[in-house]
């Protein structure tokens, strides 16, 4: 028997109306259907101020940070960022608060009959992103730090007028849709630039590369040159750089500022104690694999390390098993329902090395399950890594409460 229409939790349909259009929609990247949405509700990212940061690898940390600072600074700042590690609700907040069940459903309810009006052609990413900037003007931010997807040209994010742009690096990641070469790549990335808008870049970005187009559109360029043997140090330098240029907009004091630095989204690096010391980290392309084992092995030199790994579809999963290889003493491969992560089988391939001890684990549960009870004569770090899609249920696994979100 079907249930009664009124039984059915309307935040748990909307979610699945809209993850369906990650479904089927393939379409040629455009930003035209993100302009034509943007024109019919009145152009909502131009009532506020924006910060648009894109990036291989830091930009949801520097994202993060700016933005706290912000909010500690007074200023009332939205923040966008994807993808989400739990709850949908985690891509669109305001001080640091998520957007509500509530306020997804009516925006989305409206949203969707524009798009049934226009038959437009959208995908998922287009209607988020849509869905927080009528969310930012809705609510009368001051301000939005808004993260790129994909790329930056092309983003759908890339229909915004920003006091500033930020990339915080380049490196290999989503070649089929960027490109094969680091040249391609920082031309995608380097889209987000816009006419006499100021650019900072981080340490592992090509300064003379950007400058070139930079110049083009008469923008004044600023690199942060300190690189840390982790990401979250870049990011820490990066960021600051960013807020000073953003001063006489936004002024901010040294507190606000130190404050905002220490703040960072969740599986960077995060570290849990149960039966053992347990990383999250959401690295997953081969610079973010070589950071990692980099700050593993300077915080935890006299250490095994058991990897728990789960790679999304179209990774570099080859190189990022090499990698992983090099210092691994034991790898459980894990996978789950989510449509984004690749079969086990199909990754298995990817580590051959016969050093390496290689489990095939059913659940990312059973991964963690199996490689806490596992026996090691010296201290052992159990890592979760590879991708974002399998740490709901790795913090869910390793006791930990909050919101999440039924999988679509």
């Amino acid at each position: 028997m079907a249930p009664e229409l009124d039984l059915i939790d309307p935040y748990v349909d909307t979610l699945g109306q809209i993850f369906s259009f990650s479904k089927g929609r393939e379409r040629k990247r455009s930003l035209s259907c993100m302009e034509t949405l943007c024109n019919v509700y009145n152009q909502p990212q131009n009532s506020f101020k924006t910060i648009h940061i894109a990036g291989t690898n830091g930009k949801g940390s520097v994202s993060t940070k700016i933005a706290a600072a912000l909010t500690k600074g007074g200023y009332r700042t939205g923040l966008y960022t994807s993808p989400h590690i739990s709850s949908f609700r985690e891509r669109i907040q305001i001080n640091g608060q998520m957007i509500s069940k509530e306020e997804i459903v009516s925006l989305f309810s409206d949203v969707k009959k524009k798009i049934n009006d226009l038959d437009l052609h959208i995908t998922f990413f287009e209607i988020t992103t849509l869905l927080a900037f009528l969310y930012f003007r809705n609510r009368g931010v001051d301000v939005a730090v808004i993260e790129t997807g994909l790329g930056g040209r092309l983003d759908a994010t890339n229909v915004i007028s920003p006091l500033l742009s930020v990339i915080t690096s380049i490196g290999y990641d989503h070649l089929d849709l960027l490109g094969p070469t680091l040249e391609e790549i920082s031309r995608e990335k380097a889209g987000i630039i816009k006419k006499d808008v100021p650019i900072v870049i981080g340490p592992n970005v090509s300064y003379s590369f950007i400058k070139k187009m930079a110049d083009v559109q008469f923008s004044s360029l600023y690199q942060n040159t300190i690189q840390g043997k982790d990401y979250d140090i870049e990011n820490q330098e990066t960021a600051p750089l960013a807020l000073k240029l953003l001063q006489s907009s936004f002024p901010l004091s040294k507190k606000s500022i130190e404050e905002g630095l220490k703040e960072k989204p969740l599986c960077r690096f995060e570290k849990h104690v149960r039966e053992k010391v347990i990383i999250l980290d959401v690295a997953h392309n081969p610079q973010g694999f070589e950071r990692l084992l980099e700050r593993l092995c300077d915080q935890y030199p006299s250490h095994h390390y058991r990897f728990i790994i789960g790679f999304s579809k179209g990774k570099d999963i080859s190189e990022c098993a090499a990698i992983i290889q090099s210092k691994a003493s034991a790898v459980h491969l894990v996978t789950s329902c989510h449509p984004c992560l690749e079969n086990t089988k199909k990754i298995q391939t990817a580590f051959s090395s016969t050093k390496t001890h290689l489990y095939i684990e059913e659940s990312i549960e059973l991964g963690i399950q199996h490689a806490l009870q596992a026996s090691s004569i010296i201290p052992e770090v159990v890592v979760v890594a590879g991708s974002f899609f399998i740490m709901a249920e790795a913090r869910q696994a390793i006791g930990i409460e909050e919101e999440k979100d039924v999988a679509t």
